[in-house]
């Protein structure tokens, strides 16, 4: 029972970790990129479309009718294309107010989810000694739970910042932004059942309680 408990653990946190990883690689990538650029232009008049480059999510307004294409080279013609994610080159308003939101909304996020890490080796910890229905651990599990949950409306609050932004200078006939698809919602799926978790123990001592009084 406990072995199946230790590996149900180190899952989540090899997922948790993974979310970790993933977002300071995404973040590690941009920054380098940016560098590279920077440097490029250091000193010269270079004004690359890399430099404006954004990752948008559409979605066509009329599945039925193709208004694009795509050329297939195996078989040297054209064939009908909808498109759901692009990369592409927008110049938008300076804006320091979005930067900063962009800049904190990824900073939490990132710092959030690494508190949620340890936190969660502490319940791990505390299980793994035997402690497990204590109110040390309904705090633990309620702390998980938030922070997970602040964590995906941090990344919500960037992506909705950059999408607004662009929204006033960019558009597509035919397709509408759907930028919910970069929105992950395994964070908050997570933080909820931590929340679930912690009510189920808290309920569970409170019980106890009851019970050690009437004796």
């Amino acid at each position: 029972m406990k072995r199946r408990l230790n590996i149900l653990c180190v899952l989540v946190v090899l997922v948790l970790s993974y979310s970790v990883f993933e977002t300071l690689f995404e973040m590690g990538m941009g920054f380098v990129a940016g560098v590279e650029l920077v440097m490029d232009a250091h000193g010269k008049k270079i004004d690359s479309p890399a430099m404006d480059m954004k990752m948008i999510a559409l979605m066509p307004k009329d599945l039925a009718h193709f208004s694009d294409s795509v050329y297939n080279e195996r078989t040297n013609a054209k064939v009908p294309a909808l498109y759901s994610q692009l990369l592409v080159s927008v110049k938008t308003k300076a804006n320091i107010w979005n930067m900063l939101g962009t800049a904190l909304s990824s900073l939490l996020e990132f710092a959030t989810i690494a508190i949620s890490i340890f936190i969660f080796i502490k319940l791990i910890v505390s299980i793994n000694r035997s402690d497990i229905f204590n109110w040390k651990n309904v705090h633990r599990l309620r702390w998980l739970g938030g922070t997970l949950t602040f964590s995906f409306l941090c990344s919500v609050a960037s992506i909705y910042i950059n999408y607004s932004g662009l929204c006033a200078v960019f558009s597509i006939p035919g397709y509408s932004f759907h930028q919910s698809e970069f929105i992950s919602i395994l964070t908050l799926v997570l933080g909820i059942v931590s929340f679930i978790v912690g009510e189920i123990f808290a309920i569970g001592l409170k019980l106890k309680e009851e019970q050690d009084l009437t004796i």
